[in-house]
């Protein structure tokens, strides 16, 4: 049978390769999302579209920190998307967190996963004026993340995987990154389904069925399946803290609190010392 839901080659069936394809929550709500707002650093390596994975940036992966809203920046900034600044000055550099795209084959479990690009925004002048419908390599941008960790996802699978799909189900799953199938007319991702399903705990997604498409052949190469998030690497799930504070590099407590310790250890000595004089 001829796959008429998707193709293993650009251009074939109806649509190609187009990333995670967000279809409903595991909770069976269709009117809800958990939409959040991330900032991508200028030193981003890699383009960003929407349906691509994108991850928490922390010590061990991209550039740690956050962002305020681009409407808020009042100072002109070196960064040519923010540029002359002149916004609203009430916001905080701790507003959006920075993102990084995910990376294929990353089975670390200190990559923590935030979730799916949905959209882009809030928009810059630059972005617009440059009309991007995807955020290139070595851009500031702020982008929609669909970050509930039950959200249940369509993705393309390229090949026919070694083991029958329906003996798949509940395994685990990464993507591939099919970087030539991209469009950066559209902002489409190209990422698919890796074909080679494993029990590895620390794969990013988690294979639920085929989905519910007519024509959808799961014995033919371009077939689609439902996927979602594993918790175990989901930062609303069970995956371990990134943060670092100041004091995790350091042997001892932190030091801002060892001077209040003194400090309050010094107040005391004196009125000790005053009590005995009286």
């Amino acid at each position: 049978m001829v796959n008429i839901v998707n193709a293993g080659t650009l251009g074939g069936g109806f649509r190609h390769y187009q990333g995670l394809v967000p279809v409903n929550l595991g909770s069976g709500n269709p009117f809800n999302a958990s939409v959040r707002i991330f900032h991508v650093t200028a030193a981003n390596a890699a383009a960003i579209f929407r349906g691509d994975i994108v991850c928490m940036s922390s010590a061990a992966i991209g550039v740690q920190g956050a962002a305020d809203l681009p409407f808020n920046i009042t100072a002109p900034s070196a960064s040519v998307v923010v540029g002359g600044g002149g916004g609203t000055g009430l916001g905080n550099t701790s507003m959006a967190p920075n993102v990084t795209r995910w990376v294929p084959g990353d089975v670390a479990a200190t990559t923590i996963i935030a979730g799916v690009v949905v959209g882009f925004g809030p928009i810059t002048l630059y972005q617009a004026k440059n009309g991007f419908q995807y955020i290139p390599a070595n851009t500031e941008a702020w982008l929609a993340v669909e970050t509930d960790p039950d959200v249940e996802m369509y993705a393309t699978v390229p090949t026919v995987p070694g083991t029958a799909m329906n003996l798949n189900l509940n395994s685990g799953a990464d993507v591939k990154a099919n970087a030539g199938q991209q469009s950066a007319r559209f902002g489409i991702s190209g990422v698919s389904l890796d074909p080679a399903f494993a029990l590895t705990a620390t794969l990013p997604l988690r294979v639920l069925s085929s989905g519910r498409l007519i024509g959808n052949d799961t014995t033919a190469a371009g077939m689609v399946v439902k996927v979602t998030f594993n918790k175990a690497r989901h930062f609303r799930g069970s995956a371990a803290f990134v943060a670092t504070r100041e004091a995790d590099a350091l042997s001892g407590p932190i030091p801002a609190i060892e001077k209040d310790k003194a400090e309050r250890e010094r107040v005391e000595e004196e009125k000790t010392k005053a009590k005995v004089k009286a």
